[in-house]
């Protein structure tokens, strides 16, 4: 049992497969397979025959019972059929199959060199009772992230690279100068993506907004002030679900959303520069300055400041390391050092907890009792002896810190223990800015307690 390496010879089709109904000898299955799949299957033997197998798919098997030295395809029979007919076409005699088919079918075999694809990558299920929870898994949808989870079309776009589409999202977001709520509403994974490539895919919607696709390039000869508000539109129009794929179906309900632009989001074509990919557009190409309302100067907004920790914060830390520590969280630029700010967030929390503990003679260790032996205390039940000990023995209120209460329990907030673990641990869990700067504000009031 486990991973095997397998021949042509030694792979067996199986009978109970949810295609179709059971029972049947090996002909038999072959006939189903092909009624069922018909130019699927010979789409798959063709990719055989070109790529190979994929490296990433092995043959799930099962040792049959009444041949020892053969095995039952649990998962693969598709590949299996495809095999036996790549490998060995006459198969295909007195079965029921169109005759161009099986001609394709020969002629495709002609080409077929097993020694590419043998031996096999397999592996021995101990039972089909437990094939078929590896197999449900996998055939049964994301199943709360246990099974295959699918790419969204955003991801598959990024994925493939070079869409028109994709460029187009990515110069409004880099140069579009949104607010945080529209990057987020960018930054989703369901972000209709296929709508926006629906609409430049159209020649008349391109020559409207002044754009054009060449070798999968998006272009442009209008100047980067002009050619930003058609696209920044678009992008924004279809994240807000202003305009849906319903609203876009055909040339006209395109050409017609177009055309229903503003003079604020239609391009003027008095100037033209030489034609140029929009993503090799940098910020210096462009005149205008950001959009400020009114003409009024703006106040500043937190939510955009550059570092973790806000200005004029000051802390009255003692310890050397945890000073050294403090600044590096007020001066290191979030979109430059994303990664350490995080591991430095989650470093700065714990040890200015143990400090308090350590200065307030509070025990850094549990007891268990049953076997009477200590162990470390977590940080969360740190975190909430602290908050506690800060309430009796200070004037402050329990309200002060319900950013950081609330942080122990709800799973949601950029705070929560796992989420910290997670950026230090976890190669899939990515710090996001807004994400930091919650972290920190909700934390800020017991840091200023700890500190005082």
């Amino acid at each position: 049992m486990g991973a095997i390496d397998l021949q042509i010879e030694d792979l067996l089709l199986d009978a109970v497969n949810p295609r179709f109904a059971r029972g049947g000898g090996q002909r038999d299955i072959l006939q189903k397979i092909l009624d069922d799949q018909r130019e699927k299957l010979y789409a798959l033997a063709e990719s055989i025959v070109e790529d190979g197998m994929n490296p990433m798919d092995r043959l799930l098997v099962l040792r049959s019972e009444k041949d020892p030295a053969k095995f039952i395809a649990l998962e693969g029979n598709r590949r299996v059929a495809a095999l036996r007919i790549l490998a060995n076409p006459t198969v295909l005699t007195g079965l029921e199959i169109k005759e161009s088919l099986r001609k394709r079918f020969e002629n495709l075999a002609e080409k077929f060199d097993r020694k590419q694809v043998e031996p096999i990558a397999g592996f021995e299920a101990p039972s089909r009772e437990t094939g078929t929870s590896w197999i449900l898994l996998r055939h049964t949808g994301e199943n709360e992230g246990r099974g295959v989870v699918s790419w969204s079309g955003l991801a598959t776009s990024r994925f493939r690279g070079s869409d028109p589409a994709l460029q187009a999202l990515d110069f409004v977001k880099l140069r579009g100068n949104l607010t945080e709520d529209q990057e987020r509403l960018l930054d989703r994974n369901d972000y209709p993506i296929t709508t926006l490539d629906r609409l430049l895919s159209s020649r008349e919607v391109r020559s409207r907004v002044g754009i054009d696709v060449h070798e999968r390039k998006l272009v442009s000869d209008l100047p980067p002030d002009e050619l930003m508000k058609p696209l920044r539109r678009m992008v924004l129009d279809l994240a807000m679900k202003r305009v849906t794929v319903s609203d876009l179906k055909n040339q006209a309900q395109q050409v017609g959303y177009i055309d229903s632009f503003d003079s604020a989001s239609k391009p003027s074509f008095a100037t033209r520069v030489k034609f140029r990919p929009v993503e090799s557009i940098s910020e210096s190409d462009f005149t205008l300055k950001p959009r400020r309302s009114g003409g009024k100067k703006r106040r500043p907004d937190p939510s955009e400041r550059k570092t973790v920790v806000p200005r004029g914060v000051t802390l009255n830390i003692q310890d050397n390391r945890l000073a050294a520590i403090f600044k590096e969280l007020k001066t290191l630029k979030i979109e430059d050092a994303y990664n350490a700010i995080a591991v430095l967030l989650r470093v700065f929390l714990e040890l200015s907890v143990d400090h308090y503990m350590r200065r307030h003679k509070l025990s850094l260790k549990g007891k268990d009792q049953k076997s009477g032996k200590e162990y470390d205390k977590k940080l969360s039940k740190k975190l909430e002896e602290v908050v506690d000990h800060l309430v009796k023995q200070t004037n402050c209120n329990k309200r002060d810190f319900f950013g950081v209460t609330r942080a122990l329990t709800d799973k949601r907030s950029p705070l929560h223990i796992d989420l910290l673990h997670a950026y230090v641990h976890n190669l899939f869990v990515i710090p996001k800015r807004h994400d930091l700067i919650g972290a920190w504000d909700e934390a800020q009031p017991l840091f200023e307690r700890i500190w005082a």
